[in-house]
């Protein structure tokens, strides 16, 4: 059985692999929050951090993980942060702040007319 390190690792690559197909020189950082590098994915159109949880049903986020996140951004950084969770039944899913979702969908709509 795969340790919450290996499901973690496997976790951030799979995000890596969905961000590369926009940003093909994308990885994972190393010893993310043990390094310079804060969060766990290097991109330079996120602010990626990602969350294994094994021990709920439900989709849980803690209030702390998700401010240390959306507080590492620069002042006028255009990166969007990205907390990706990875519930117990290996679900995956994101939480991003309004503004930022509706922002992207936004540009999507006024490039093409539709929402993609």
């Amino acid at each position: 059985m795969e340790n919450k390190r290996e499901i973690g690792n496997k976790l951030e690559e799979i995000i890596v692999d969905k961000i590369k197909v926009i940003e093909p020189n994308c990885r994972r950082t190393k010893n993310s929050g043990a390094s310079t590098e804060l969060e766990d994915i290097l991109s330079k159109y996120f602010l990626v951090q990602c969350k294994v949880d094994n021990k709920h049903k439900n989709i849980i986020i803690k209030n702390e993980d998700f401010l240390q996140l959306t507080n590492a951004l620069p002042i006028n950084s255009k990166r969007v942060p990205i907390f990706a969770n990875q519930q117990m039944d290996g679900r995956i899913t994101i939480t991003l702040l309004l503004d930022d979702y509706f922002r992207t969908v936004y540009r999507s709509y006024n490039a093409t007319g539709e929402i993609q």
